[in-house]
């Protein structure tokens, strides 16, 4: 019996899958079913007769932006990511990143917690399946997310005297005394999150190096208050 081949179309990938999750009500819905889209582009990605290296690198950095109710104590704040995995297909890999993130406090929160000096940062080890698919002989593009550990930590401080034994400095004066900031209080959270995104990457020459330009959403649930940001990455992936 012959059983006609029904070819998979933009418009109809459209309307049977991303339309109904776009329009979906609740947003970590979306967010988790956003995860399972580079399978689904994997499949449908131009196989393109090129090289491809079995080995993932990435490290990066840029700036990344408060979103919700972070940003109203949380000022924008420098990003710094390096990672590493493996390409199981030419379209399909998985890697693992670990991600700094700082949390610079504004002056109206340091006015309210009555201290000088305030800051904090996350920290993220994520596991994040990647999609590759070319669009061009130099260009491509990528969707990436998953899941992993976050941790976030904070402390607020005063100005004050103290004695100095930096390492280099005591090799040949000794230590000495000099201004410091104490801290007067701090405190820290563990948490699972999830991150979704994708990027742009552009090859240079002939080799697997890239330039690439990403954005992802993080989220993590902590017990309080969660932490939602959005990193804008530059950096080189191979």
């Amino acid at each position: 019996m012959h059983i006609p081949f029904r070819t998979v179309t933009s418009d109809r990938f459209w309307h049977g899958n991303l339309k109904p999750i776009l329009q979906a009500e609740d947003f970590m819905t979306r967010l988790r079913f956003f995860l399972v889209i580079p399978i689904a582009l994997c499949l449908i990605a131009s196989a393109r007769a090129q090289d491809y290296s079995k080995l993932l690198f990435n490290v990066g950095g840029g700036i990344g932006f408060p979103q919700g109710d972070l940003s109203s104590f949380v000022n924008d704040g420098a990003n710094f990511v390096v990672g590493g995995g493996y390409n199981f297909t030419r379209n399909l890999g998985v890697d693992t990143e670990y991600m700094w993130h700082d949390l610079p406090i504004n002056s109206m929160t340091k006015q309210l917690l009555q201290t000088p000096g305030a800051s904090a940062r996350q920290y993220a080890w994520t596991v994040n399946p990647i999609v590759h698919f070319p669009i061009g002989r130099k260009f491509g593009a990528y969707v990436i997310g998953g899941i992993g550990w976050y941790h976030r930590s904070g402390e607020t401080t005063t100005p004050g005297v103290g004695v100095i034994c930096d390492p280099y400095w005591s090799w040949w004066y000794g230590c000495a005394i000099g201004s410091v900031n104490i801290i007067t209080g701090s405190r820290s959270a563990d948490a699972f999150g999830e991150n979704i995104g994708g990027g742009l990457t552009y090859r240079l020459g002939e080799s697997h190096a890239k330039l690439y330009t990403e954005a992802r959403y993080h989220h993590a649930s902590y017990d309080k208050f969660s932490t939602n940001l959005i990193p804008v990455t530059f950096g080189v992936r191979w």
